[in-house]
């Protein structure tokens, strides 16, 4: 058996967990510290290929909270993270807060739906940003990417944002979104 392979994948392990920790320890201290903004215009695809204005949809839902997660398949962070945003969904069902999984990738928008399903994203309402419009105009640099959208009928605000993965049904990070439900 061959000790130093082994020694070096616990090393890694370790500092990978240690990074998620330090990025949930990140998110729960600095919740308030975003300035808010308005979400730009963004059109998105439907798995049936139904294009869709995300303002719009938003201010046509019953939801005061959205979480707007932005993926990609070829994004080994951005899978890892899908079950804990679709356990956070069914945490959130019945406190108005939805959840979305907004794809980057260019590729069919039924398979693009079904791998979301396959890796753990099955209560995530789904959509495609084929042409990268929202990273162009929030501006997304990196992936994965997750926005707290406040949603008042007239206008939809940003009043968080996250870069890199999360473990976001952490009692840390449920807490602090709760209390933005709180303070709408």
């Amino acid at each position: 058996m061959n000790y130093k392979l082994l020694i070096k994948k616990i090393i890694i392990i370790f500092i990978f967990l240690k990074i998620i920790t330090f990025s949930n320890l990140l998110f729960s201290q600095g919740f308030s510290d975003f300035e808010e903004q308005l979400l730009p215009e963004i059109i998105l695809f439907d798995e049936n290929k139904i294009k869709t204005n995300l303002s719009s949809y938003l201010k046509n839902s019953n939801h005061r909270l959205t979480i707007i997660n932005f993926w990609a398949t070829w994004c080994p962070p951005c899978i890892e993270e899908l079950p804990s945003l679709n356990r956070l969904a069914i945490m959130f069902e019945e406190k108005g807060i939805d959840i979305l999984a907004i794809s980057m990738d260019r590729g069919d928008e039924k398979k693009l739906a079904n791998f979301l399903k396959q890796k753990g994203g099955d209560k995530l309402k789904f959509f495609q940003d084929k042409n990268w419009s929202a990273g162009k105009s929030l501006p997304i640099k990196g992936l994965p990417v997750t926005l707290i959208v406040k949603n008042n009928k007239k206008e939809t605000k940003i009043i968080y944002k996250h870069e890199g993965p999360l473990v976001w049904d952490s009692i840390e990070v449920k807490n602090n979104i709760l209390s933005l439900v709180d303070n709408i």
